[in-house]
């Protein structure tokens, strides 16, 4: 029925119709939907790729996030290990050089600073005192500026040098650290004596070196220095040693010890400058001023015009002891052997004397006697170990050398040095005394060999005893060899002049008596001369073998320090 429809239909247009699957053309442009870019099918022709897609876009955003999380969290642990790190590495200094607890932090730190950088400088370096010089200037200043550590302190007496203090309203712990970091100024000072600061650059120049009318010849600039400073442009960098000494002596609130001390070194300095003159006032001001100390004994502890202890008086103090020393010292050194000898004969008997140090007895020991137990140490336990970590140790104080010193390593040090003394100018100045100036010299060395064995050693920074049984040890053996070459060298032009008179008076009558007497006394010289010689030279040897043997304590060799990226070291 249908086709007959079809047919039908036919016949009347006159026309054949297409079937559906002839005419997708048609249909396509009729009904097919539009051409859109977002609609149609990726494919791998340029232009067409979709790049940033819905699930792209979150991971960018997910590993973003993620990043800036994690590196803040790497910045944060960073900076938490550089601040454990410094507050150990602060600590660690404040044990080696405390410094009172009222100073503000920054006060503290830059004293620590100063400290470090001229008892502990870098591996293979010497102290670079330019840097020693400006910590202590700035901890001086922030010491004396009223706004930060500065509260009471007052200005002193118009009478007393320019920039003088009045401390006396201040803390013990304060005027004690106030003296350390002026002597450190002082010290620092001595070595930048003369720099001058180019005003221009900002840069600090070794003395000598500026070009200008008062300075012709200029030195040549070190090495790491570039342009030679104009004379015009230049200050002097750092105060005058001569300037802070007279300050410090001057200062009221320190004690005698303090004042003593800075007029020991500040003579010293005057000293080495070549100033003799007042160097000698202020050696016989500081030894005054300690014999001054104790009005209660029953004799004047010094003889005024020979400078001798007086044994009537009893035993000398320890400020007393160090500033004869120190004073009989300068005397020898300015050529008055004559007067210096006795004084220094005076102060070795009276250190002899010294009572020696008594033997702490045992804990164990001690309860025992008492009848009770030992009582259990305090730094055992955990809250000890914390308690010693978080607290701050205490600033130890010093004695104030009023009292007579106990006879333990460090004086026995100072006894040694006294013998080196002794040796050397009865060496020097009577020949028939060369022989007893040689054994003082030998028990010189003999005893600071034997004390340096003895007194602990630290990493960080020598005891003074040790530093004294040290110097003491390697002069005692320089003047010792210098000593016994001399006396092999006349032994041997002895010998010499011997061994040819007995030649020349014996070869004329030789030759006509024959040969016996000239063999003879040619045996009996060199017999004689050998004798001499080989005493001599075979204690060469022993002092040859003596220098080997103690090389390892004059050098005083330090491992360098670990730090924190030690596990990357060898």
């Amino acid at each position: 029925m249908r086709s007959r429809l079809l047919l039908l239909r036919r016949a009347r247009t006159g026309k054949m119709l297409r079937n559906f699957t002839q005419s997708t053309s048609s249909r396509s442009d009729l009904r097919g939907r539009p051409q859109l870019p977002f609609l149609s099918v990726p494919t791998a022709r340029v232009g067409r790729v979709r790049h940033m897609t819905t699930e792209r876009k979150a991971q960018l955003k997910y590993e973003i996030k993620t990043g800036i999380k994690y590196t803040g969290y790497i910045w944060i642990a960073g900076a938490s290990l550089l601040a454990a790190w410094f507050a150990i590495v602060q600590e660690r200094l404040e044990r080696r050089y405390p410094t009172p607890h009222e100073w503000t932090f920054k006060t503290r730190m830059d004293f620590r600073g100063g400290n470090c950088a001229r008892y502990e400088p870098s591996p293979g370096k010497i102290t670079d005192w330019r840097q020693v010089a400006w910590w202590f200037e700035t901890t001086v200043k922030r010491l004396l500026d009223p706004e930060i550590d500065g509260k009471d302190v007052r200005d002193a007496p118009h009478d007393l040098p320019p920039g003088t203090k009045d401390v006396t309203g201040k803390s013990e712990n304060w005027r004690r650290g106030y003296y350390e970091a002026m002597m450190g100024y002082a010290k620092a000072a001595e070595y930048m004596d003369g720099w001058v600061l180019d005003k221009t650059r900002n840069i600090v120049f070794p003395p000598g070196t500026m070009i200008g009318p008062s300075n012709p010849y200029p030195k040549p600039l070190p090495a790491g220095f570039k342009g030679a400073p104009r004379e015009e442009d230049c200050e002097l960098r750092y105060e005058s040693p001569d300037a802070i000494y007279l300050r410090i002596l001057s200062t009221p609130g320190f004690t005698n010890r303090q004042k003593i001390e800075a007029g020991l070194a500040y003579a010293s300095w005057l000293d080495y400058k070549g100033i003799t003159g007042p160097a000698s006032i202020v050696f016989e001001d500081a030894v005054h001023l300690a014999a001054s100390e104790r009005p209660d004994l029953p004799a004047e502890p010094l003889d005024k015009k020979t400078w001798i202890l007086n044994d009537a008086a009893g035993l000398p103090s320890e400020n007393l002891l160090t500033s004869l020393t120190a004073y009989a010292t300068f005397r020898a050194r300015q050529g008055d052997v004559t007067s210096a000898l006795p004084i220094l004969v005076s102060i070795l008997k009276a250190r002899r004397s010294l009572p020696s140090p008594s033997p702490t007895p045992e804990p164990s020991s001690l309860a025992a006697a008492l009848g009770s137990k030992p009582a259990t140490p305090k730094s055992t336990g955990p809250w000890a170990l914390l308690s010693k970590i978080f607290i701050p140790p205490p600033t130890p104080a010093p004695p104030d050398g009023t009292s007579p010193p106990i006879r333990d390593p460090s004086d026995l040090c100072q006894e040694a040095a006294l013998s080196l003394h002794i040796g050397e100018i009865m060496y020097t100045t009577s020949p028939s005394a060369r022989e007893e100036g040689l054994g003082w010299t030998r028990e010189a060395v003999d005893v600071a060999e034997e004390q340096l064995h003895q007194l602990p050693q630290n990493k960080y920074q020598d005891s003074p005893a040790r530093s004294a049984c040290r110097e003491c040890l390697a002069t005692g053996l320089g003047n010792w060899a210098a000593m016994v070459a001399k006396l092999a060298r006349e032994e041997e032009r002895a010998r010499a002049a011997s061994s040819s008179g007995s030649k020349t008076g014996a070869g004329w009558f030789g030759s006509l008596w024959g040969q016996g007497s000239d063999v003879s006394g040619g045996d009996a010289a060199a017999e004689g001369g050998k004798e001499g010689t080989s005493r001599w030279a075979a204690e060469e040897k022993v002092i040859e073998e003596r220098q080997r043997r103690v090389s390892d304590l004059l050098e005083d060799l330090k491992p360098p320090p670990r730090g924190i990226l030690s596990f990357l070291q060898a």
